[in-house]
């Protein structure tokens, strides 16, 4: 196991940051993990939350997390009609992921645009 081990390490080290982060964020995915409270202290560790946090969110902001390489021009088209950027604002944001696209959303409206970043490729979280 140590050798299959050691080759999976020398394939992802040949992946470029955009890869391993959507790679982070599948494995993430699939073990059930949260990433937007990765760094939070953990309920059983702090006691319990607050009764304020079950108040529902009434806007949101959309996050571009990461993006498949092959729908990069797709995602960066999109990203720059979403925030009104220009073109090299939009390169510079899609490249730069995880970034913030857009803050202050709807709800509806972030879940709109996610659905139409993640048709294209982009991997987008709302929060």
């Amino acid at each position: 196991d140590k050798v299959k081990i050691q080759k999976l390490y020398e394939r992802i080290m040949w992946l470029d940051v955009i890869e391993i982060n959507m790679l982070n964020v599948e494995v993430q995915k699939r073990l059930g993990m949260d990433m937007a409270f990765r760094d939070a202290p953990s309920a059983s560790a702090g006691g319990a939350a607050p009764a304020e946090e079950v108040v529902e969110k009434t806007t949101v902001d959309l996050k571009l997390v990461g993006f498949d390489a092959k729908s990069k021009i797709k995602v960066i088209k999109e990203v720059r009609s979403i925030a009104g950027l220009g073109l090299k604002e939009a390169k510079e944001m899609v490249e730069s992921a995880p970034s913030l696209v857009k803050k202050d959303l709807k709800p509806e409206e972030a879940d709109e645009l996610k659905a139409k970043l993640e048709e294209l490729g982009a991997t987008v979280e709302v929060s």
